[in-house]
């Protein structure tokens, strides 16, 4: 295959949901409040330190609920607030035929709820699922996870690789750990918190950010500035990936 102009190169965006688009961390709240703390706070140490699978972490963690119905639930998540620039940031993009993919490793059901009050519904979103039992009890399902990796419930570098053609720089936007693994294959990062340490620690480039309007002012100039190119780097990792099948 012949190699791609830049000027032939378009932009697709991948963004993390809780604690980037949102101001808080959804899921975790979530656990705080309904369940056990201290014991979800033990599972996802032993998922981080790779002891259990994410998804057995979440499994611990929805177990620590006692009962929770879909209308408490929703009256919990409808005062969570997204990031105040997302909205122009989501727009920029739409007027520039620019995708933005959202990928969690939170659950669809707060996902879905604050989308469609925000009226940001038509954004594509991809994460675990949450499932109210009628006994009261949360049951976690994960229809993304990667046979090989224990890390993440929700492969976000899979839907990263599969969305993602040649001819697009991958721009990712993101919080925490289940970031880690993404930013590797991405072209341009923008980091904050944990995966700001992470990128410096593990030598990727990125752009600082506190909030969207931080993001969008960047990728504004980025876009309209600057020649798309992609990381070398990167690049490698994503042929490495289809290489190995």
């Amino acid at each position: 295959m012949p190699e791609l102009k830049k000027e032939q190169l378009s932009y697709i965006v991948f963004t993390d949901f809780d604690g980037t688009i949102t101001r808080t961390d959804i899921g975790d709240a979530m656990f705080k409040t309904f369940g056990n703390g201290e014991k979800c706070a033990e599972a996802f140490r032993d998922s981080l330190e790779g002891k259990i699978p994410a998804q057995e972490s979440w499994r611990r963690s929805c177990g620590t609920v006692e009962s929770l119905s879909p209308s408490i639930f929703a009256s919990f998540v409808a005062p969570q607030k997204i990031d105040p620039g997302f909205r122009s940031f989501a727009e920029y993009c739409a007027a520039r035929s620019i995708p933005v993919n959202i990928l969690s490793d939170g659950f669809d059901v707060y996902i879905d709820q604050i989308l469609r009050r925000e009226e940001l519904n038509h954004l594509q979103f991809n994460s675990n699922q949450l499932v109210f039992e009628p006994d009261g009890k949360i049951s976690p399902r994960f229809p993304y996870t990667d046979a090989e990796c224990i890390e993440c419930a929700n492969c976000k570098r899979n839907h990263l690789l599969t969305k993602s053609g040649d001819d697009q720089v991958i721009v990712y936007i993101g919080n925490g750990h289940s970031d880690q693994c993404p930013v590797r294959y991405a072209d341009i990062v923008f980091a904050k918190t944990t995966l700001l340490l992470y990128c410096e620690r593990e030598n990727i480039t990125y752009h600082r950010f506190e909030t969207f309007h931080d993001v969008l002012a960047k990728f504004r100039t980025i876009v309209e500035e600057e020649r798309p190119r992609k990381r070398r780097t990167a690049e490698l990792a994503r042929k490495e990936v289809f290489m190995q099948g």
